[in-house]
């Protein structure tokens, strides 16, 4: 009898454990999921694409820019080519670069500088009368240090947006030994940029007649060497055709021409040679005036533009001061430049342009 109890109540035992075992399942998932906090995954948040900005070509240089530089107003830059005025600052960063001779047949440079201002450009130097001309198609700022009788008199009647060398921090020198002053003067291009419209009111943007410009071809495997003689060895520029960049390289005075700070070499996606009548005026009453030269760089002459590795001859003409010189070939038909950095070689009769017969070269 106390056996069969027991066996009884081992039974019953085991089911008793069964019942409060389950129980506590029970409790144990009502805890879980009625209870205890719910963990929601983080809300991940995804940002909206970011807008591609517009793009359209520069009416300066062709290059496709974002929308509010294609317009943008040029900033004009005198910057001088004497041996002790190398190497120089910022032409490596301009868009479009006009280099002509002056007095001492000494060229010098009007960089128009448009995407990129640098912080940094010079020897800044005095104005001359036919580089107005030129700016003068793009209403562009006009920056120098002084000017021939001629030019300062153009720049007032003509009302040139002239940024002269000041007092101002946008302007300083920096000495160098064995070095004249005028060699020392630079100015800082990028804050000269925003002060047309801060300082000065001019409208940012600037509204003129573009070039025609299309995209790189597919260029030869080598090209010959453009030599531009200006006048002695100490102002030759050479440029070099390199095949996978479709790019011009300059040398001048023999070795490669380079910017002062960056050490880039100076490139251009196309060069116009342009021929013009020079001549020198009549020496100035003031006798201590240098007298200066002129040019007639409105109406028209020869030209020859280099682009992917190739040469187009024809004409260049110009209507007035203020309307754009425009590059055409033997038919008439204006010719489309590459876009990208411009060089235009503004030669007298006297100088010379001569491509090597060896690619390379």
């Amino acid at each position: 009898m106390k056996k069969g109890f027991s066996a009884f109540w081992q039974k019953k035992r085991v089911w008793l454990l069964v019942l409060i075992g389950l129980l506590f399942f029970g409790l144990g998932v009502w805890w879980i999921t009625a209870v205890m906090p719910t963990k929601t995954a983080p809300t991940v948040v995804v940002p909206p694409p970011t807008p591609t900005p517009a793009l359209d070509p520069s009416i300066l240089n062709g290059v496709l820019v974002d929308s509010s530089l294609a317009k943008k107003r040029p900033i004009a830059v005198m910057i001088e080519n004497s041996p002790d005025a190398r190497p120089q600052r910022g032409l490596a960063a301009a868009d479009v670069v006009y280099e002509a001779l002056v007095e001492g047949n000494i060229t010098r440079f009007m960089a128009l500088f448009q995407q990129t201002p640098p912080a940094k450009a010079g020897p800044v130097r005095s104005a001359r009368s036919y580089y107005i001309d030129w700016l003068s198609e793009v209403d562009a700022v006009y920056v120098h240090a002084g000017g021939s009788p001629t030019a300062l008199d153009r720049i007032r009647s003509y009302g040139i947006k002239a940024y002269p060398h000041s007092s101002e921090a946008t302007f300083w020198r920096e000495p160098k030994t064995g070095v004249a002053s005028e060699h020392t003067l630079f100015a800082d291009i990028a804050t000269i940029s925003q002060n047309t419209v801060s300082k000065r009111g001019w409208n940012a943007q600037s509204d003129y007649q573009s070039w025609l410009f299309k995209d790189p071809e597919l260029a030869p495997a080598a090209a010959g060497a453009i030599t531009v003689n200006f006048s002695g060895a100490q102002f030759q520029s050479v440029w070099s055709f390199d095949a996978l960049k479709n790019q011009y390289n300059r040398a001048m005075a023999g070795a490669a021409h380079k910017d002062r700070d960056s050490g880039e070499q100076i490139i251009a996606k196309t060069i116009v040679v342009m021929t013009v009548q020079r001549a020198a005026n009549a020496p100035y009453k003031d006798t201590k005036k240098e007298s200066e030269w002129s040019m007639t760089t409105i109406g028209s002459g020869k030209v020859s533009v280099f682009r992917d590795g190739t040469r187009i001859d024809g004409n260049w003409k110009k209507a007035s001061r203020t309307e754009r010189t425009r590059f055409l070939d033997s038919a008439g038909a204006e010719i489309p430049l590459n876009r990208g950095k411009i060089w235009i070689e503004v030669m007298a009769p006297t100088s010379s342009v001569t491509v090597a017969t060896t690619p390379g070269a």
